[in-house]
């Protein structure tokens, strides 16, 4: 994993291997292209872990990268989408990209009940979950019989106690998920090129300015969809 377990490709030189590499897509520059190895990816595997297509209902918590991709991969697909975040700016935003419900989960805090309502009782095909600790249960809540609980991040912690027999009952898929392989990437990119669809690049850094964008990023909840690096300045 690049910038994990290997090194960064914040440099003017990174050496790859050749099978590691996917096109862009035609239409985006190389910032907007940066944000689909990790969040359009996952975006994309949740995506195709749900089946979602027309009529398919999809909850999104938050409006970061992968949320933010998700909606606009589920809109292409013709699902309807709802979202939730503690700013209704953040919320007007994700409307304008398409998103169908809007809910402010400080305003309303059993938003799953939201969901169920908004739902008729049903749920959503596909939860994305990644608050963990204080938000997995109300997620499980959220979700369908049948359907999808893709769980991908912990910001407010990683480990939950959780009643089993909701997704017993429900026989809900629950799957985890740590980005993906490069065919992965490939078929994302390639989905993303095909639906034209533009990542939501919040604010673009210049190199020396790594310090002030990883503490910005740190900070939590400034930014709406992605952050990136211009590598020419």
């Amino acid at each position: 994993m690049r910038g994990v377990s290997l090194p960064g490709s914040l440099a003017e030189y990174v050496a790859l291997p050749a099978n590691s590499l996917v096109p862009v897509p035609a239409h985006l520059s190389f910032e907007a292209a940066s944000t689909l190895p990790i969040a359009g990816t996952t975006a994309w595997n949740a995506i195709r872990a749900a089946n979602v297509g027309p009529g398919s209902v999809v909850v999104l918590l938050g409006t970061g990268g992968v949320s933010i991709f998700t909606l606009q991969l589920a809109k292409a697909a013709g699902a309807t989408v709802i979202i939730t975040s503690s700013s209704d700016e953040k919320l007007e935003r994700a409307k304008a990209l398409g998103a169908d419900h809007l809910i402010n989960y400080r305003a309303t805090s059993d938003w799953d009940g939201k969901v169920l309502e908004l739902t008729d009782g049903l749920g959503a095909d596909l939860v994305v979950e990644t608050g963990g600790t204080a938000t997995f249960a109300r997620a499980v809540n959220a979700t369908a019989p049948g359907g999808t609980l893709f769980t991908i991040g912990f910001v407010t912690g990683a480990e939950a106690t959780i009643n089993l027999l909701p997704i017993i009952i429900k026989a809900l898929k629950v799957v985890g998920n740590n980005t993906g392989s490069v065919s992965d990437l490939f078929d994302a990119a390639r989905a993303i090129g095909a639906a034209r669809i533009e990542p939501v690049v919040d604010k673009v850094f210049s190199p020396d300015q790594a310090t002030e964008a990883y503490t910005h990023m740190a900070a939590g909840g400034l930014h709406f969809g992605k952050l990136a690096f211009a590598l020419e300045w």
